[in-house]
């Protein structure tokens, strides 16, 4: 865990927040009525205090912060806690709002060691799992959870595409591959032992939550949420460039068979609204800067080599300037047992 004084071994651990969520999907109502259709099944859970696993500059708790007395904020991360502190505090009250705020500097592992155990209604996890041993942070949950409280594990993947050629979404990965594979895999063997590490997690199964295990003797009525996910995962074909990992990838699932799962599609369910929208150009060169890595090892002529020829599939597929997209969404959901 590391301490105020020690700089957190984390790729976001020095994010601009402001500038990274310009180039990301926005968590929609639909997510948050998700979950709480959910918790509304359970009338013994609590809507005192939830707790933002590695929430980074906790934009994802601004969903539930109309609904929650407390907001506790969870990261390594001093440089986003300072960002955190006026980010949260400006949104409620330019929203009317008044919640007590918390802020601890600890790893999704050993969050519960700051929030206290059986001290929290909910917890959530977004877009962040993937950064975290999934054991651990499944236990850590639990651990802070108070009796029927809720477990809100979420994390959105690559775009697709659904209107758009195979050549399209070809192109497509072959620049994730050139600016942020490449790059990170480049990086020495901690950059790559880490990259490994978000593969396994994010590429296990069918989902990019899949790695994530609920345990029967901690969690009731767990639930795994689908949105865009197709047959099996977008662009799962870029493991090929962890030959060790790929051998093992389905078997690392951590899906159970009394696990209960559902999937939505945007267009089709109203569950998935918010998670699918046109996107210039521009948009998606924004997501892109947001996924690349922060000591980034692209020269200027590979950049350019790479992202050109991205635009000109875009713009020879996209007359109008602008692209359907659909983002999948993965949701874990569980009740802590009461006992």
């Amino acid at each position: 865990m590391a301490s105020a004084g020690e700089k957190p071994n984390t790729t976001y651990s020095t994010t601009n927040w402001a500038e990274y969520q310009k180039g990301r999907p926005p968590y929609p109502p639909s997510l948050t009525e998700l979950i709480y259709e959910y918790r509304r099944k359970h009338s013994k859970a609590g809507w005192e205090r939830l707790v933002d696993v590695g929430a980074g500059s906790g934009i994802a708790s601004t969903n539930f912060m109309p609904d929650f007395k407390i907001i506790h904020i969870s990261d390594p991360s001093p440089s986003n806690e300072e960002q955190a502190r006026p980010f949260l505090s400006g949104w409620a009250e330019s929203h009317g709002l008044n919640p007590a705020f918390e802020y601890t500097q600890a790893t999704g592992e050993e969050a519960y060691l700051k929030t206290g155990e059986k001290q929290a209604d909910l917890v959530i996890c977004a877009t962040a799992a993937h950064f975290m041993d999934p054991e651990a942070l499944s236990t850590s949950i639990a651990k802070m959870l108070r009796p029927r409280g809720t477990l809100a594990v979420y994390s959105y993947w690559m775009p697709t595409f659904p209107d758009k050629s195979q050549h399209f979404h070809d192109v497509f990965e072959k620049t994730l591959e050139g600016l942020v594979l490449k790059p990170n895999l480049s990086g020495g063997e901690a950059g790559r032992a880490m990259l490994t590490k978000v593969i396994e997690r994010r590429m296990t199964g069918k989902g990019a939550l899949d790695s994530l295990p609920l345990y029967e003797d901690l969690y009731d009525d767990r639930l795994r949420v689908y949105i865009n996910a197709g047959t099996e995962l977008p662009y799962r074909s870029l493991s090929r460039h962890f030959p060790h990992t790929i051998q093992k990838l389905d078997s690392m699932s951590r899906v159970n068979p009394g696990d209960q799962s559902v999937s939505y599609v945007s267009g089709v369910h109203p569950e998935a609204e918010g998670w699918a929208f046109e996107s210039d150009k521009e948009g998606i060169s924004r997501f892109l800067d947001s996924v690349r890595p922060l000591n980034n090892k692209v020269s200027e002529e590979e950049y350019r080599a790479v992202y050109g020829e991205w635009e000109r599939t875009f713009d020879e597929e996209c007359p109008s300037g602008t692209v359907r997209i659909h983002w999948p969404l993965y949701l874990a959901l569980a009740t802590r047992k009461e006992s």
